[in-house]
């Protein structure tokens, strides 16, 4: 490790000292330890510690791993949201990591951050998708039906998840398009009339959900940490809203880590009906299926203005803009109306 480097793990050990002393007032004798940088995300930088105090004559270890956020990058979203619900999810059966501290403004360790017990196993979706990881990736997408059903028959309600923005059954559609189409507009580089025309399909056919529950909103192989064939925890809830269900078993299900060569879509939705008892109707699924290529389509579009703009020095998320098109061609494949596939 360099001396910069090195100087830089111990500042942001004392940071971290003092984010702890001030969240557990009656800690005494607080150390970090094995500090070093995880993967960096495209939203949150994460760093992996170990944490040790005495509190009240007993002491305390915890496993720890710091998200803290980025720069800038493809999601620009609050962190206190996503810590709430990862907090009010405690207990409930569906795997998520222990929430430990917030640092809601960057008061202790310079940008907003947020600490979670640190959980075993890997993130590792590529090997799920090679044909000798077969196996596996079948009991992973098995479990991944059984954590979509918990978390979507959660009472939100009695969890005190009242501070997500408000929804219907008949607005749920309606306020995700709007969200994405605001975002859109904010960062798009160029007029696209492609993309402004497919949110004008998508307003013309919004479904009624079954039910409003609990979204993730990035449901997917890449966001969970699995060993053997169990999912240990579902990570990334930056994308966290009340809305449709079935808008996540469509992300789940994008091409980029699609587990359909283990288990068909069809067969997941089934097995998901039968656990959970929310029924997935062909237009809400095909619905959500083009409504996720644009939400990925902005996404990537925000990444590319936030490296164009200089907030970011990323250069992972610089060509992101180049994924648009295999995008919109997915969109157009999908698309169940020739005539408007045509003046599109």
């Amino acid at each position: 490790m360099s001396t910069g480097a090195a100087n830089a793990v111990s500042i942001l050990s004392e940071q971290l000292r003092e984010l702890i002393r001030a969240q557990v007032p009656a800690a005494q004798n607080i150390e970090v330890t094995n500090l070093s940088p995880l993967t960096a995300g495209n939203t949150r930088n994460a760093w992996s510690f170990d944490a040790r105090w005495d509190e009240n004559g007993i002491t305390q270890t915890a496993g720890c791993v710091m998200l803290r956020k980025a720069e800038a990058g493809q999601l620009e979203t609050p962190l206190i949201p996503e810590f709430e619900v990862i907090r009010a999810l405690g207990g409930t059966g569906v795997p998520i990591p222990r929430a430990l501290w917030i640092d809601p403004e960057g008061k202790w360790v310079e940008r907003p951050a947020f600490v979670l017990e640190r959980v075993a196993g890997t993130s590792d979706f590529p090997a799920l998708l090679r044909p000798e990881g077969a196996a596996i990736s079948r009991g992973v997408a098995e479990h991944l039906v059984e954590v979509a059903a918990r978390l979507h028959t959660v009472d939100w309600q009695a969890l005190g998840l009242g501070f997500l923005p408000a929804t219907s059954v008949k607005t749920a559609a309606a306020q995700q398009v709007e969200y994405w189409e605001s975002l859109f507009r904010r960062h798009r580089m160029e007029p696209h009339p492609m993309i402004v025309g497919a949110f004008i399909w998508l307003k013309e056919h919004q479904p009624v959900a079954d039910r409003i529950t609990i979204v993730h909103g990035d449901f997917r192989y890449g966001n969970l940490l699995y060993e053997g064939k169990r999912i240990n925890a579902l990570l990334d809830w930056e994308m966290v809203h009340l809305g449709d269900p079935v808008e996540d078993l469509t992300w789940a299900y994008r091409a980029l880590w699609s587990p359909a060569s283990v288990m068909p879509l069809e067969e997941f939705v089934e097995r998901y009906s039968k656990l959970s008892g929310i029924p997935v109707h062909p237009h809400n699924l095909i619905y959500y299926r083009l409504f996720n290529e644009m939400k990925h389509t902005i996404i990537s579009l925000t990444g590319a203005k936030s490296f164009n703009d200089g907030r970011t020095r990323n250069i992972v998320i610089a060509d992101r803009a180049a994924t648009v098109t295999s995008y919109l061609i997915q969109f157009l494949d999908w698309l169940p109306e020739p005539r408007v596939r045509a003046a599109l």
